[in-house]
């Protein structure tokens, strides 16, 4: 990246910072103000310029992020052939599947606002570049934090990745746990970095595997973990349904399934934002993911338990007052039963 472009993204990192911390406060300072009279807040706060401005502000240092002369993604076209040859093709623990058939819903979205999403050859990269971005999404202590969460007091000797990037998630549950890793993924571009920058200690435990997240392919009863980090936000209702279904299939008796995700908070301004981040971000399952019945939805599937918590994603993230705008990062942990006759 030329040091213009990285001035560039330099500075509307410091825009995000602005925005996520002294124009939240402010925001959220006004809001507790109301917070116990639905239609003051909803004059007040939701109607308000205050909450204009962090509207505006989030949705336009997005784009500014990606587009622009500046943006990643005509920062990046420029290095494209240099990029590209970088990437393996297949082979060594990658797998891809040139004729897989891409959902709609995935395609149809420019998610994020990263302009053609996922799909091109070097899109993997734009998105790793957009994660660091200002906060902690994508980064290595995030995944690092969840695995360690999930594996405690729960060994696992094979594990799959649900919709696994460009393979942070993957490489930290390898890390965590002396254990085989599948990453699964809809990009080949993802898929092609996760493979690529792979630690060598980590090879021959760890592959990655072109696959639809929702049908993977993938054996019967072959896992003790199944996983997935930032995924279900991104799927509509029938593939979430289908995802959770699919799950329950992949693990053997016992097993368990752990997802960490964005749930709408209880608090008004939380919501508030929770339903203005998915229509400001391009991200708009966001919306299908808070209305499912999860309860419901994994006892179809035949799980036996669920439990919904709250996640820190760095120390500190769970403190009242919030110091700074954050997702609503959200534990989502069920268990298959031993037996279809033993459900408890």
């Amino acid at each position: 990246m030329t040091p213009e472009a990285r001035a560039y993204q330099d500075f509307v990192g410091a825009c995000r910072r602005f925005w996520a911390g002294p124009l939240f406060r402010q925001l959220r300072d006004e809001a507790e103000t109301c917070a116990e009279n639905p239609e003051l807040f909803a004059t007040r706060i939701a109607g308000g310029p205050t909450h204009a401005y962090f509207a505006w502000f989030e949705r336009h240092l997005q784009r500014m992020k990606y587009s622009g002369r500046w943006g990643l993604v005509p920062v990046l076209e420029a290095e494209r052939a240099t990029l590209a040859a970088g990437l393996p093709a297949e082979g060594d623990g990658l797998t891809l599947d040139p004729g897989l058939a891409l959902p709609g819903y995935w395609t149809d979205h420019d998610i994020h606002q990263h302009p053609g999403g996922l799909a091109d050859e070097i899109s993997a990269f734009v998105y790793r570049e957009a994660t660091g971005q200002g906060g902690v999404v994508g980064q290595p202590q995030l995944h690092d934090r969840f695995a360690a969460l999930v594996l405690k007091d729960r060994p696992a000797r094979d594990i799959v990745d649900l919709g696994c990037g460009f393979g942070r998630s993957a490489v930290a549950f390898a890390r965590a746990a002396d254990a085989a890793v599948t990453g699964i993924d809809l990009s080949a571009s993802c898929l092609r970095l996760a493979a690529c920058e792979l630690p060598e200690a980590l090879r021959g435990r760890v592959a990655y595997r072109q696959a639809d997240a929702a049908n993977t392919g993938l054996a019967p009863e072959s896992f003790d973990l199944v996983t997935s980090t930032m995924l279900l936000h991104e799927m509509p209702a029938p593939a979430l349904e289908a995802l959770i279904a699919e799950s329950a299939r992949l693990l053997r008796p016992g097993g368990t399934v752990a997802h960490l995700d964005f749930l709408p908070p209880a608090d008004a301004l939380g919501r508030l934002l929770y339903a203005g981040h998915s229509a400001r971000n391009n991200e708009p399952f966001m919306r299908d993911l808070a209305e499912l019945d999860l309860e419901a939805s994994f006892r179809r599937a035949g799980f036996a338990t669920l439990r919904v918590d709250e996640f820190a994603e760095r120390d500190g993230a769970l403190d009242h007052p919030r110091q700074a705008w954050r997702l609503p990062w959200t534990v989502i942990l069920a268990t298959k039963p031993l037996s279809p006759e033993d459900p408890a």
